[in-house]
């Protein structure tokens, strides 16, 4: 079964990201929590950093993320900064990071949001800049939504609707990389969809035998309806 474990950018103390009346580490774990509900759908298993507000420390998600031994590990964060659009990271060197990355980005664009690319990000030394991303064993790739100080940017997550939209992106790109077909969640059956079958166990000219087979019918456990 395929396993993807998801780290959940900031949380506790730190808030992150603060603009437009948001705080990131909330809108990190509002799309996480909907990027992990509709991978376990399709009957992915997830692993994650954390699922409420707390501190999560990045060297705490790293050990987590490689004692959990995914497939993939996914990083969500929101930007800041002057800009718009999502942009991923993943390893220089490309591979199957890449690949998932690609992937995510062609969904989240899907859904309306500006690209700003593939990214790769390297120290002085040459090795990856973002310790997820360098230290994870499995194929990483780092998230960023949007930049949350950029009004209209904002807008494509500033709701719980939107923020459950941008998780379901995710997942979707995950799920192509995986190899798994993404399949839509099936609206509810509700009672005006319902089809109905109706029996006629008679028709009299005198009412007082239709009430007399009316009582005969709930004395057996059916309903019965006298229709003129």
């Amino acid at each position: 079964m395929a396993k993807v474990f998801i780290g959940v950018g900031h949380g506790g103390a730190d808030n992150g990201a603060v603009a437009n009346g948001l705080k990131e580490d909330n809108l990190n774990l509002a799309i996480a929590l909907a990027c992990r509900d509709e991978l376990a759908r399709h009957d992915v298993t997830v692993g994650m950093s954390r699922t409420k507000d707390e501190a999560d420390p990045l060297a705490d998600e790293i050990k987590e993320c490689n004692a959990f031994a995914p497939d993939y590990g996914v990083e969500i964060h929101n930007n800041a900064g002057g800009g718009d659009g999502v942009e991923i990271f993943h390893h220089y060197g490309g591979g199957k990071g890449k690949t998932l990355a690609q992937n995510v980005i062609n969904e989240i664009v899907a859904i309306g949001q500006n690209s700003r690319g593939l990214k790769t990000k390297r120290n002085s030394d040459g090795r990856d800049y973002y310790g997820w991303i360098r230290q994870t064993t499995a194929p990483a790739i780092l998230v960023e939504c949007a930049f949350m100080d950029n009004k209209n940017d904002i807008a494509i997550i500033d709701t719980a609707a939107e923020q459950r939209q941008m998780g379901i992106a995710i997942a979707k790109g995950i799920l192509k990389t995986l190899g798994i077909k993404w399949v839509a969640e099936k609206e509810p059956a509700t009672a005006n969809t319902k089809k109905l079958y109706r029996v006629q166990v008679g028709a009299y000219s005198e009412r007082k035998n239709a009430e007399e087979m009316q009582k005969a019918l709930k004395a057996a456990g059916f309903e019965g309806v006298i229709v003129n």
